[in-house]
């Protein structure tokens, strides 16, 4: 019994091995997920190629079916064509409707042109574009208009012979170099003229100054020296205004002593304090600083306050010896005592200086 057990029992192992598969393991094939590489040199990139090829398969097809379609639409016959347009379903959009202005006479021609209306050519008609109206005589007829608005009102005054132009100060000179050569020599002539008979001919300085002021306006020393010739002639509204105007241009404060002699001699001497407590004497020049102090002390008479008025005009420059300002200063000074009750304080300010209250 033993052996035939063992018989049978070596018989059913051999029967068992020849059934197993052989240990041999085949190659991994493309696309399977043992991700093992193969051991064959090249073979990745072969089943790379392998696997793209179905893709550029597909491409190729899509390319060609395309280009298939578009040349059999430019093989079609035009008839084929315009069997899918649009515009053959429908008639043509004018072929039974009427033109629009058939029936309605032309926009002008039942109505003159816009300009017979008005008679004249209205664009002709304008004149000159300088913002200034048109002018009219009684009758209707338009005015000729002048071209040259400014016209000088009066004569220039002569000038002297001995007058040359180059009297005139450096600094007002140089304010004068803005304008044209000959005009400019002009001006400086009666602007010298106009310091010559200010004090002695009040009138011609006036004339001067105007003749100066048409030729050069825009200058602050023209018009500065045109309103003291004016103040000094008693065109006292004509000097504001040019005073004004200088103060305007220059921003200096030189002419506000003769601005405010203006409103005193116009009657209002609580503007000329006013104006004279506006700006700093340090700022102005001694002739100017005089002209402020006879302005305020005239003031001050005027509202009765005497006392204050010679106090006004006591100051440094009455021991100051000027041509132009010491005489004017100083007489003042024996009017405003003379006012206060101080007779004798007046007769002995003029014995003191004799020379001022010579005539």
């Amino acid at each position: 019994m033993s052996e035939q057990s063992r018989a049978s029992g070596s018989s059913r192992k051999s029967s068992n091995r020849s059934s197993r598969p052989s240990s041999s393991r085949p190659a991994s094939r493309p696309g399977s997920s043992s991700g093992r590489p193969s051991s064959r040199p090249g073979s990745s990139s072969r089943n790379s190629n392998a696997d793209r090829r179905p893709s550029r398969s597909l491409e190729s097809r899509r390319n060609d079916s395309a280009q298939s379609e578009s040349s059999g639409s430019l093989n079609k016959t035009p008839e084929s064509r315009t069997s899918f347009s649009r515009s053959n379903d429908r008639p043509a959009r004018n072929s039974d409707r009427p033109t629009r202005n058939s029936d309605r006479p032309t926009r002008n021609s039942d109505r003159p042109a816009r300009s017979n209306d008005r008679g004249n050519d209205r664009g002709n008609d304008r004149g000159p574009r300088s913002g200034q109206r048109p002018q009219f005589n009684r009758d209707g007829a338009r005015r000729p208009v002048d071209e040259n608005r400014r016209v000088r009102k009066f004569a220039e005054p002569p000038i002297p012979e001995e007058v040359t132009g180059k009297e005139l100060e450096k600094k007002d000179a140089f304010a004068l170099q803005s304008l044209a050569q000959e005009n400019g020599e002009m001006v400086a002539k009666h602007l010298v003229a106009l310091e010559m008979s200010l004090e002695s001919d009040p009138e011609k300085a006036y004339w001067h100054g105007q003749s100066a002021v048409f030729r050069a306006g825009r200058v602050a020393i023209v018009r500065e020296k045109a309103g003291i010739a004016a103040l000094r002639f008693g065109k006292y509204e004509i000097a504001i205004k040019e005073l004004r105007a200088a103060q305007r241009i220059s921003g200096s404060p030189s002419v506000i002593p003769y601005l405010a002699q203006c409103e005193l001699a116009l009657g209002d001497p609580r503007k000329t304090l006013e104006i004279a407590g506006s700006v700093d004497p340090k700022l102005l020049t001694p002739e100017q600083r005089v002209e402020l102090r006879i302005a305020a002390a005239g003031a001050r008479t005027k509202l009765g306050q005497h006392d204050a008025a010679v106090v006004t005009l006591t100051c440094s420059e009455l021991s100051q010896s000027d041509p132009i300002w010491s005489k004017k200063l100083r007489t003042a000074y024996r009017d405003a005592l003379i006012a206060a009750d101080r007779a004798s304080e007046a007769r002995a300010f003029e014995e003191k200086y004799p020379q001022s209250f010579v005539d």
